[in-house]
């Protein structure tokens, strides 16, 4: 097995990393992202030896005796589930070739400005960037990591994040935005709709404050999205989409959003809307969008109607 170049134990029940898998040193691409199991796996630092790698996926939730060490992985393009705690930042920036990083925050970093001056060459080659903020204390950091990977297509934010960097905008590549259980602040709706290069937007569970309960997309706001998803966002119980809003979406998908009983009036003036998926609603916002119902008038010029079925009570 010393030739092998690809192992993947993904979702299995494996609780355990053997020191043993350091000899795979042709490995191109290892998955260990196993199903998720209480204990916390330990790591050997062994992984330094497989400078073959390209692609890292690193279990969920694990720990390690002292630091991992990932700096002579010069061939790494992927890697997954880096842990501020158990792996040093200061290697990923030898890490040159990397393109797509996981990282999560769960831990004050001491000298972080240091570490992220000293990886900025790394860090702005980056397109995809996954951050999990494990708790309130880690946000600063996380925001500060997401400041230096200003080349990034793709952003995902997870955890408590209430206010996004300023300087998001700016950002030249960043088209597509993932947000889950952040606790954004309200206002900073008025933010990401200025995204000028958005094209996907993904917003899912209590992504706002508990006290956001009105969502407003502002004429000429969003001037790129083509594609918008909402999943799981309870607390809001009103949407207002203004005349000029998102002028360019072709795909809105909502499921599982209990607090909307009916749908923007602003909808039927997207004329380029040409799929729309409802799903486990209010059985109240179902019963408005049937073909006879007072709010099928919104959405009667989309094309594709996908509508399931309405949310159990």
């Amino acid at each position: 097995m010393v030739h092998l170049r690809f192992l993947s134990v993904r979702l299995s029940k494996i609780k355990t990393f053997p020191p043993s898998l350091g000899n795979l040193v042709c490995l191109q691409t290892l998955h260990y992202i196993v199903y998720f199991v209480r204990q916390l796996m330990v790591i050997p630092n062994v992984i330094m030896k497989m400078k073959q790698l390209r692609h890292l996926y690193l279990p969920w939730n694990y720990r390690a005796k002292g630091k991992l060490e990932l700096s002579t992985l010069g061939h790494l393009q992927t890697l997954y589930n880096l842990s501020s705690e158990y792996c040093d930042l200061k290697d990923v920036g030898r890490l040159t070739n990397l393109r797509k990083l996981r990282i999560r925050v769960s831990s004050s970093l001491q000298n972080l400005e240091e570490i992220l001056k000293s990886t900025s060459r790394t860090l702005n080659r980056i397109r995809s960037l996954i951050v999990f903020v494990e708790n309130n204390s880690g946000e600063e950091q996380a925001m500060q990591i997401v400041s230096s990977c200003r080349g990034i297509y793709k952003l995902t934010l997870v955890g408590p994040i209430a206010e996004l960097p300023k300087e998001l905008h700016n950002y030249p590549n960043l088209t597509k935005l993932r947000l889950w259980e952040c606790g954004l602040k309200e206002d900073q709706m008025g933010m990401l709709e200025k995204l000028p290069n958005l094209t996907s937007l993904s917003l899912r569970m209590k992504v706002f404050k508990a006290n956001t309960m009105i969502l407003v997309f502002s004429k000429g706001g969003f001037p790129s999205l083509q594609f918008l998803f909402f999943f799981g966002m309870h607390e809001i119980t009103e949407w207002r989409v203004e005349e000029g809003a998102m002028p360019s979406l072709c795909q809105l998908r909502i499921e599982y959003c209990k607090g909307l009983t009916t749908l923007p009036d602003g909808l039927r003036y997207i004329t380029n809307l040409r799929e729309l998926t409802i799903r486990r609603m209010h059985r109240e916002l179902h019963r408005r969008i049937e073909e006879d119902g007072e709010d099928f008038y919104k959405i009667q010029h989309v094309p594709s109607l996908v509508i399931g079925e309405p949310h159990e009570d």
